[in-house]
């Protein structure tokens, strides 16, 4: 499910702002405590990742500016806090203690509705149903804040959160990414974006799964397409939800390991956080790893939020994503092995 997204997601509402308007941004940033004191905060472009503004914290506190040409979406990084906001011509304050953010028309925007997703995402809770009734509630969010805002920094930020919720197509992608600004289709994480639904697209439901092979020459082929349903997790250590879903599939583990074959994949990790997570979960099934924070299997499978439970059928086909909870259970209990 998409459940590490939602909660990371942030909501928007209608902004008028010229993009065109360009000045300066005074960003003051203020710390929860004095330890990070000494230490370089960052603001990097939310698309390229690139730094634009750095500085040395002082007494809990940091101001960062620059010149802005043009909004965009970027993020403040200290240490492993990371926090995302608009660099607009504007005197902007962030609380990361409150994770708050103040100032600037876009920023206030931006923030004000933050509460209300919030609020979204505790709808989903753990219950697919639920979960997926919350995601078709972020996705009008998402669609509606790319309309309202495609001519400032928040649009493109928007938009890429608008294909990734969804499960285009190859016919339907190709008119949606027409129909945006030339611009946006240059963007890293608009083309990510789409790598991600056009891999959604070859690896859906009724397709052949596609192989990858892990640090240790593991393949998936060595698990699926050999005459039994297999259940593939893609999980995290750090990932909560992952880890509440791990007894749920011992349960079946343990029912049906002699009639279907299982086997995790974890990525966006570490290996030692995984094999630390491996033996305190006491997880049966083989897990395959590759090296540090691995997207490869995500990459191709256009999986874009964890847990992310798949069902392959005997001979190899796609016959289930996104499973868990009860619908996970119920999947297999119909499949009468």
């Amino acid at each position: 499910m998409k459940k590490t997204l939602i909660a990371a997601a942030v909501a928007l509402i209608m902004v008028a702002c010229n993009n065109q308007q360009g000045g300066n941004f005074k960003v003051t940033a203020t710390m929860p405590d004095e330890t990070t004191d000494g230490q370089t905060a960052y603001i990097t472009n939310y698309d390229t990742g690139d730094t634009v503004a750095q500085a040395v914290i002082k007494d809990k506190v940091v101001v960062l500016e620059g010149k802005v040409d043009t909004t965009y979406m970027a993020r403040l990084i200290v240490a492993d806090n990371r926090m995302e906001f608009v660099v607009e011509p504007a005197e902007i304050a962030i609380n990361l203690q409150e994770q708050k953010i103040t100032g600037g028309k876009l920023n206030e925007a931006f923030a004000a509705i933050d509460a209300d997703l919030g609020a979204i995402s505790q709808e989903g809770g753990d219950n697919p149903e639920a979960m997926m009734a919350a995601e078709k509630k972020l996705i009008g969010r998402f669609y509606k804040a790319y309309e309202d805002n495609r001519d400032n920094g928040i649009g493109p930020w928007a938009f890429n959160y608008y294909l990734m919720y969804n499960d285009f197509n190859a016919q339907q992608l190709d008119s949606i990414i027409n129909a945006a600004p030339e611009r946006y289709r240059n963007l890293k994480r608009v083309k990510k974006a789409v790598a991600a639904a056009n891999a959604l697209v070859t690896t859906a439901v009724g397709q052949q799964f596609v192989d990858f092979t892990d640090a240790k020459g593991t393949k998936l082929s060595d698990f699926a397409g050999k005459g039994k349903y297999t259940l593939v997790d893609f999980w995290a250590s750090w990932c909560g939800p992952c880890k509440r879903e791990i007894p749920n599939i011992k349960g079946l583990y343990d029912k049906y390991k002699s009639k279907m074959n299982f086997v995790g994949v974890a990525v966006w990790d570490k290996p030692d956080d995984t094999n630390k997570a491996i033996k305190d979960l006491q997880i049966p099934w083989p897990v395959m790893q590759g090296e540090p924070n691995w997207t490869e299997p995500t990459d191709l499978y256009g999986i874009n939020g964890i847990p992310h439970i798949m069902l392959i059928d005997p001979d190899g086909k796609i016959v289930a994503r996104q499973l868990g909870g009860d619908l996970l259970v119920k999947t297999i209990t119909d499949l009468n092995l």
